[in-house]
């Protein structure tokens, strides 16, 4: 029997947390949750997930960002598949991207992208593809 894919959900909202955990679990994944960059790092280190969702700004406009350039530079976590969840596009649309051109002048560290409110078809579509891809 193959053992379900575990996925390490990082948010510092509770309610995105318990959204995505309900989904994911009613769709047979294991789920662990972190609400900060953090408590992320010492998910990690007890257990590699197979895949992470990321908020993107959490204490900070970047911290998720952070972790994922801190993952991807890290050989035992470079490829760890990422899908970001933010309402950072939103809220460049928003509020312009004067301030946030330190951000989208480098290249990002994730290839997924979902913004809040999120798809759930979309999303669970997604997480199936890049896990039958690994």
């Amino acid at each position: 029997m193959k053992e379900k894919a575990h996925i390490l959900v990082v948010d510092d909202d509770p309610d995105i947390i318990d959204t995505s955990r309900i989904i994911l679990e009613s769709h047979g994944y294991n789920v662990q949750a972190a609400t900060n960059g953090q408590e992320a790092l010492t998910a990690l280190k007890d257990k590699k997930p197979d895949l992470m969702i990321l908020d993107i700004m959490m204490a900070t406009e970047t911290e998720g960002f952070d972790l994922a350039y801190d993952l991807k530079e890290n050989p035992e976590f470079e490829d760890l598949p990422i899908i970001v969840l933010t309402s950072f596009l939103d809220k460049v649309r928003t509020e312009g991207p004067g301030q946030f051109e330190y951000i989208l002048g480098e290249q990002w560290p994730a290839h997924w992208f979902f913004e809040k409110p999120l798809d759930s078809k979309k999303l669970l579509a997604k997480i199936e593809e890049i896990l039958s891809e690994s």
